[in-house]
C-alpha cells in the first residue's frame, strides 16, 4: 500500500495515553476515592436453584461500621436486560436465585474487612429446586425451567434457511456431517471489574464504572433504579481491557448505585479474581454440528450448521449472539445453498455472553477444521480448496451481505507464500505442522434503536484540540486511532489531540465497544467533525491570505496557500485569529455517522446488509507436536488481513499479536471446569491458565486490503475478525504434524496421546 501521502494515516503510531499507562499515572475505577467513601460486597447463592424464603440482615446490620444492607425488595424498578425482549435481570436476586454466585444481597461498610464480616451474618432461607446444566438435556421436556415464561429454556433461537439446502446437498459429490465442542472461557481482562456510585443531594446518581458502553450501563440502570435517565451519569475511567465483557449492566453496578442511594454517600465495589471469573460472563460453551455438501471439485454446494450455545441463568446478549453465529459463517466464503439452526438455552450455570468474536468463533472453529476434512476426503489443497470458494469483491452473500471491499484471495495468497505453505504441508519425517483457516467479520453491525456514533471537536484560543467521543477506548488503542484521524485532517500530531471519551454527561451519544465498530463508525464521525473544523478555520486563513478557500492547506502545524508556503502560519496563530475575528468565534466541528448501505436483517427471512464493510483474513498456523506427551507448541502465526487501509499500523500489529495469543490461549489452554452442581472449578489464574508473554508467539502480520469506499480513509476492523481463524488454523496444523484430528476443545495432550495410540 502506498501510505506516504498521508502525514499521520498508516503511520506507526504509539498510543497517546501510551506513558500515562505505563508510569501508573492512568486511574482505572479501582483508583477513585472519594469523601467519606464505603465500600461494598455481594453475598452470593451457595445453591445453583432455589426459592428465596428469608433474608435475615439484622445481625449484620448491627455490626460496627456496617452502614446499610439491601436484598432484591429493595430495587425499586423493573428488571434489565442488553434486549427489549430478554429482560431477566434485576442485579439481586428477588424471587430467586438461579446459579451459583447469584447475587442474593449486599452490604455497605466502612471498609472491606467489615463489609466482608458482615456479609457472613446475613442469613438466607432457601428452598433448593432441581437444577440443570446441559444445555441439550435443558432443551428437553420435562427439565427444569430456570425461567417459568421461556419452555424447554430456549432462551433465544434464530434460524437462517437460503436457497435449495436439501436440493444442494442431493447434487453433491461429496457430503460430511461432524460434531464439535467448544469450552467455555473467561475473558482474563487484567483490570477486575468495579464500580464507584455516588447519589448526591441533588438527587443525581454518578458511576464510574469500566464499561465497554457507558450509554447502555445509564439505559439499564435508569429502568432497575427507577430513576430517570437525567438522574443518571456514567463516567468510564481507564479500562484494563473487556473483550466484549463489559457491555453490560452489572450486579456490583447495580449495588454501589442502590447503597449509596440508601446512605447517601459514595460506595465502591470491587470485584475479586475469583468473582471476576466466575459470576461476570464467559464466552458461551457451544455445540456446533455442521454438514457440509460439495461438488467434485470442492466447490461448497450446501451447508447446514446447527449451533447450541450453554448461556446459564439470564439472557446476557442471547439474540445477538446466535446471530452472529449463522450470520459470520456466510462472509468468507461463497455459499448457494445454506441452512441455520442457532439455540440459546438457559441453565443453571453463570452466565455467558460476549466475548471477542461474539458467537463466531465456534462455528469457525467447527466449519474449518470440517474444511480440511473435506480436503482430505478429496485428496485436495485445503489451501486450493479455500480459494475456489472464497468470497470476491462485488459479491452480495446469499442473505444480502455487501462485499464492497474484499481481498480473501490475495490474504490466502500472501499467508500461504509467507509461511512457506508448499514446503512445509503434507506427508513428513517429522512431528511439525502447518494448518490454515480464514475468517471474516462485521465493521460494526446494524442493530435496533440508536446504532450512530458521534464526535464534537473544539479548538481553543491557543491551538489546542479536544475531541469529545461516545466511544470507549477498552484498551484496543482506539483513542490514538481518532487522534491520528483529527491529526490527519488539520496537519498536527496526534499527541496535539486531548480525547475525552465515555461520559455521558459531557460526550455524545454511542451505541458503545461491541461489534468491531469503533473505527468505522467512530472514526468516520471524527473526520466528519475535524473537516467541519477545517472548513471553518480555512474561510478565516483564506480572507487572510486574500486566496481561494479550495487552495488552503493544512501541514506540519502550518497553513499556507498552496503552492505559498514560504507565507504559512502557525496553527495556533490561525486559531487565535479565528476565535478572535469579528466579535468573536467558537471553532466547533460535529459529525454524525452511521454507514447509509446498510439495512436491519428482515424479522423472517434475516436477509439484510447488517455491515457497511466486512473485513477478512486468512491465518496460517505452524505447530510442534511432542509425541511422547502430546504437548504442543506453537511456532508461528502468519496472517494475511484485509482491514482495508491501516489507520495506525502499530495498532494492527498489536491487534494481531493480541489474536493469535487470545486465539492459542482458546485453542490449547483455557478451559472453565465446572462442578456437577454448575460451579465454576478453577476460578483463580493459578487454575484457569492463560497465555502470558512467554507463552507468546512469533506473528507476521501481511496486510492485503485495498481502501474500502465506505470507512474512514478506507479503513474496516481488525479487532474481532482475526481471531476467529486462529483456533481452526491451530488444530488443523496438529492434524497435519501427527495426524490426530480434535473436534472438542481445548486440545489437551491426553486427546493427542489417544489419537496416536488409535493410529
Amino acid at each position: 500500500m502506498d501510505w506516504t501521502r498521508y502525514s499521520n494515516i498508516g503511520k506507526r503510531q504509539p498510543r497517546i495515553e501510551g506513558v500515562g499507562k505505563a508510569t501508573g499515572e492512568a486511574k482505572y475505577t479501582s483508583d477513585l476515592k472519594l469523601p467519606r467513601m464505603l465500600f461494598g460486597k455481594l453475598l452470593r447463592s451457595p445453591y445453583p436453584h432455589a426459592k428465596i424464603l428469608n433474608i435475615d440482615v439484622n445481625k449484620a446490620l448491627n455490626l460496627k461500621g456496617v452502614k446499610a444492607v439491601v436484598t432484591g425488595t429493595d430495587i425499586p424498578g423493573q428488571k434489565y436486560g442488553r434486549f427489549r425482549s430478554r429482560r431477566d435481570e434485576t442485579g439481586l436476586a428477588r424471587e430467586k436465585v438461579r446459579y451459583i454466585g447469584d447475587p442474593a444481597a449486599a452490604v455497605a461498610a466502612i471498609d472491606e474487612d467489615t463489609a466482608l464480616e458482615a456479609i457472613e451474618l446475613i442469613r438466607v432461607e432457601y428452598e433448593e429446586l432441581p437444577a440443570v446444566f446441559d444445555a441439550e438435556e435443558a432443551m428437553q421436556e420435562g427439565a427444569p425451567l430456570v425461567h417459568d415464561e421461556y419452555q424447554r429454556n430456549i432462551c433465544a433461537t434464530r434460524y437462517f434457511d437460503f436457497g435449495d439446502v436439501e436440493g444442494g446437498f442431493k447434487n453433491s459429490y461429496h457430503v460430511r456431517e461432524d460434531r464439535f465442542f467448544s469450552q467455555g472461557l473467561s475473558h482474563g481482562a487484567l483490570e477486575c471489574r468495579a464500580a464507584l456510585a455516588n447519589f448526591d443531594t441533588s438527587g443525581k446518581l454518578t458511576i464510574w464504572t469500566g464499561t465497554q458502553s457507558p450509554y447502555q450501563v445509564l439505559r439499564q440502570l435508569s429502568l432497575v433504579m427507577g430513576l430517570p435517565a437525567t438522574k443518571i451519569r456514567v463516567i468510564k475511567p481507564c479500562v484494563g481491557g473487556g473483550f466484549g465483557g463489559k457491555g453490560e449492566l452489572y450486579a456490583h453496578e447495580v449495588a454501589a448505585s442502590l447503597l449509596s442511594i440508601k446512605t447517601n454517600q459514595p460506595v465502591k465495589i470491587c470485584l475479586t479474581r475469583e468473582e471476576e471469573i466466575s459470576f461476570t460472563r464467559l464466552r458461551n460453551p457451544m455445540t456446533v454440528y455442521v454438514k457440509t455438501g460439495v461438488s467434485k471439485d470442492g466447490i461448497i454446494l450446501a451447508q447446514h450448521v446447527k449451533c447450541i450455545a450453554n448461556g446459564g441463568a439470564y439472557a446476557s446478549t442471547s439474540v445477538l449472539m446466535i446471530y452472529n453465529a449463522g450470520l459470520t459463517c456466510l462472509i468468507p466464503y461463497r455459499i448457494s445453498n445454506f441452512k441455520y439452526d442457532g439455540y440459546k438455552v438457559y441453565t443453571n450455570r453463570p452466565v455467558s455472553g460476549a466475548m471477542r468474536g461474539h458467537g463466531a468463533n465456534q462455528p469457525r472453529f467447527a466449519v474449518e477444521c470440517q474444511l480440511d476434512m473435506i480436503a482430505e476426503d478429496l485428496d485436495t489443497d485445503p489451501a486450493e480448496l479455500r480459494m475456489r470458494n472464497a468470497s470476491q469483491k462485488g459479491d452480495i452473500s446469499i442473505n444480502g451481505l455487501v462485499f464492497s471491499s474484499c481481498e480473501l484471495s490475495k490474504a490466502i495468497k500472501e499467508a500461504t507464500k509467507a509461511s512457506g505453505w508448499e514446503q512445509k504441508r503434507g506427508p513428513k519425517h517429522t512431528n511439525k505442522g502447518i494448518g490454515i483457516a480464514c475468517g471474516g467479520f462485521v465493521c460494526g453491525a446494524r442493530i435496533a434503536g440508536h446504532t450512530a456514533s458521534a464526535s464534537f471537536i473544539q479548538v481553543n484560543e491557543h491551538g489546542g484540540v479536544v475531541l469529545l467521543s461516545g466511544s470507549s477506548d477498552i484498551g484496543q488503542g482506539s483513542e490514538t486511532t481518532l487522534a491520528q484521524i483529527v491529526a490527519e485532517v488539520l496537519g498536527l500530531s496526534p499527541y496535539d489531540v486531548t480525547v475525552i471519551s465515555g461520559d455521558t454527561e459531557i460526550t455524545p451519544i454511542d451505541p458503545g465497544t461491541f461489534s468491531s465498530r469503533v473505527t468505522f463508525y467512530a472514526g468516520n464521525a471524527t473526520k466528519q467533525a475535524a473537516l467541519e473544523v477545517r472548513q471553518t478555520l480555512a474561510e478565516i486563513a483564506a480572507k487572510h491570505f486574500e486566496a481561494d478557500v479550495k487552495d488552503i492547506e493544512f501541514q506540519d502545524h502550518k497553513v499556507f496557500v498552496r503552492g505559498r508556503l514560504d507565507e504559512a502560519i502557525a496553527f495556533n496563530k490561525l486559531a487565535y485569529m479565528a476565535v478572535s475575528f469579528g466579535h468573536g468565534q467558537s471553532v466547533i466541528g460535529k459529525g454524525q455517522w452511521a454507514p447509509q448501505n446498510t439495512q436491519f436483517p428482515d424479522k423472517i427471512t434475516r436477509y439484510g446488509n447488517v455491515s457497511g464493510a466486512y473485513s477478512f483474513a486468512a491465518q496460517v498456523a505452524e505447530v510442534e507436536v511432542d509425541t511422547n506427551t502430546g504437548e504442543v507448541k506453537l511456532l508461528k502465526v502468519t496472517i494475511g488481513d484485509d482491514c482495508g487501509q491501516v489507520i495506525n499500523m502499530l495498532g494492527a500489529e498489536g491487534q494481531a499479536d493480541g489474536s493469535a495469543s487470545m486465539g492459542q490461549g482458546h485453542a490449547l489452554l483455557e478451559n472453565i471446569l465446572f462442578g456437577d452442581k454448575g460451579q465454576i472449578m478453577n476460578p483463580s489464574l493459578l487454575e484457569y491458565k492463560i497465555p502470558t508473554a512467554l507463552d507468546m508467539t512469533d506473528v507476521s502480520l501481511i496486510e492485503v486490503g485495498l481502501p474500502d469506499p465506505t470507512g474512514p480513509y478506507g479503513a474496516k476492523e481488525i479487532g474481532e475478525g482475526l481471531m476467529i481463524s486462529t483456533v481452526p488454523a491451530i488444530v488443523n496444523a496438529i492434524y497435519d504434524a501427527v495426524g490426530v484430528r480434535i473436534t472438542e476443545l481445548p486440545i489437551r495432550p491426553e486427546q493427542i496421546r489417544k489419537g496416536l495410540k488409535k493410529k
